[in-house]
């Protein structure tokens, strides 16, 4: 039997509940993960909040057995999509790792689906097609939160097309997807502006990119701050397409990672996971292998649920800086 955290209902974070999954051996293509590391994520606590309501109260109308399900007889939703682990055992024509092997791994779903199963359990059942080889020097702790960010900075990058050269700014630059943005578009051999809050700014500074802070000078404060006009922008946090017009980027070199009716007004693109694979991660994975980049993990606490509550209470609190990491033994 796997151990997991999930919900049965939705709420803050005190839904969170622990409970066990009998899990099959893997089928064609799939592999069984231990898990020994996953991360959390903002869509996670969207998820567990109501984000799928509507879609629950639709399944509920198709299943009648569900109409007077209460507390225990409700079906445990997983949370979490990021984990790195050992692969346990592999089903029929899995050539891309074997039993033994440190992987990392993402199960991909749409934000809006309910998961049956989560990451945060102490054992994976999904494809092969999942999970990438961990790379040695890359400590589970890393690994386990990388996917996500990993995926959805990749995505971003892709659809803006940065470049060397390119006069970028990054919205939310020292939180875990926004903090590789920066790395990535820095290795590539771009000037980054990075938003931030003023405890950010040494943070980014040593990361090379210049830091200016959220305020209503914001706006003058990258126009002083860029060497030349801002070609690129990124927006990690959402709600910053309007600022991205103002300052003459055009709007297909604008991406987004949180839709909203300003993206469609200025021609900006809804990006990151969407617009990233799976061998993004391997990518990351490898840069960080060879000290190109780094993840920062900002802390992590162990698979107990409540101290799985408590890092989704700091998660939500904001102002993180990288990634939020559950270490299961």
């Amino acid at each position: 039997m796997a151990r997991m955290i999930g919900y049965r209902h939705f709420g803050g974070v005190d839904v969170l509940e622990e409970g066990s999954v009998s899990l099959p051996a893997p089928a064609e293509g799939q592999v069984l993960v231990s898990v020994r590391a996953a991360g959390i994520n903002p869509v996670d606590y969207k998820l567990f909040g109501g984000l799928t309501r509507p879609l629950e109260v639709i399944r509920t109308i198709v299943h009648p057995s569900r109409w007077f399900a209460r507390g225990k007889e409700r079906p445990l939703r997983g949370v979490g999509q990021d984990f790195a682990g050992v692969v346990t055992a592999v089903g029929p024509s899995v050539n891309n790792v074997c039993v033994g092997d440190e992987v990392i791994g993402l199960l991909r779903a749409a934000p809006w689906s309910a998961r049956e199963y989560g990451a945060l359990a102490t054992d994976v059942l999904t494809s092969a097609t999942n999970v990438v080889p961990k790379p040695a020097s890359v400590s589970f702790d890393v690994a386990g939160g990388l996917g996500v960010a990993a995926q959805t900075a990749m995505g971003a990058m892709r659809s803006v097309k940065a470049d060397a050269g390119d006069i970028i700014v990054v919205a939310a630059a020292a939180g875990g997807v926004g903090g590789l943005v920066t790395q990535l578009a820095l290795a590539r051999g771009a000037t980054v502006i990075g938003i931030a809050s003023p405890s950010n700014a040494d943070y980014l500074r040593s990361l090379g990119a210049i830091p200016v802070s959220y305020g209503e000078s914001l706006e003058q404060q990258i126009r002083d701050a860029a060497p030349s006009p801002v070609t690129a922008f990124i927006d990690c946090f959402g709600g910053y397409a309007s600022l991205a017009h103002r300052l003459g980027v055009p709007g297909e070199r604008v991406g987004t990672l949180v839709p909203t009716p300003a993206i469609a007004l200025r021609r900006a693109r809804f990006t990151g996971g969407r617009d990233g694979k799976i061998a993004d991660i391997a990518t990351v994975a490898g840069l960080i292998d060879r000290g190109t980049v780094n993840l920062t993990i900002a802390g992590t606490y162990p698979f107990d649920v409540e101290q799985v509550r408590a890092a989704y209470t700091e998660l939500m609190g904001g102002h993180v800086r990288g990634k939020i990491v559950i270490t299961i033994p």
